[in-house]
């Protein structure tokens, strides 16, 4: 949340999360998560990269899971970006996008549309749990 608000942002404020279960299980007894988008990312995680991005030209792009919507709006360099409350301590960022199709404090299901990409876009994922990057091929594949 600091990160966002650094990059021009806006946050509401909200209570500390409690400590959550191990890292190996996502929050509300998820076993899988659904890739914003379908076909090969054209990065993963590691390297230079704490997640996975998809090239794509006015593309749907969906909610990895159901959860609630923290933010959504302009980061800078980053273009629209939605961040997905999944439960304690869980967020999934979606950035690249041109478009947004809903707004912070909205509930999304799994799938859901979360806006588009621009032409010759690139949409990125990433998973966090507690500020940290986490690889997501554990529930992508």
């Amino acid at each position: 949340e600091a990160r966002i608000r650094e990059l021009g942002g806006q946050t509401p404020r909200v209570a500390e999360a409690p400590e959550e279960a191990p890292a190996a299980r996502l929050p509300a007894g998820r076993s899988r998560l659904t890739p914003p988008i379908a076909g090969t990312p054209s990065q993963r995680f590691g390297g230079r990269s704490a997640g996975w991005s998809w090239r794509s030209s006015h593309e749907a792009v969906g909610a990895p899971a159901a959860g609630r919507v923290a933010y959504a709006g302009p980061l800078k360099e980053w273009g629209e970006v939605v961040i997905l409350d999944l439960g304690p301590g869980w967020r999934a960022v979606i950035a690249g996008l041109d478009r947004l199709e809903v707004e912070t404090g909205q509930r999304v299901g799994d799938g859901q549309t979360l806006g588009r990409t621009g032409e010759d876009g690139e949409a990125y994922f990433e998973l966090r749990r507690q500020e940290r990057p986490i690889d997501p091929a554990p529930w992508l594949q």
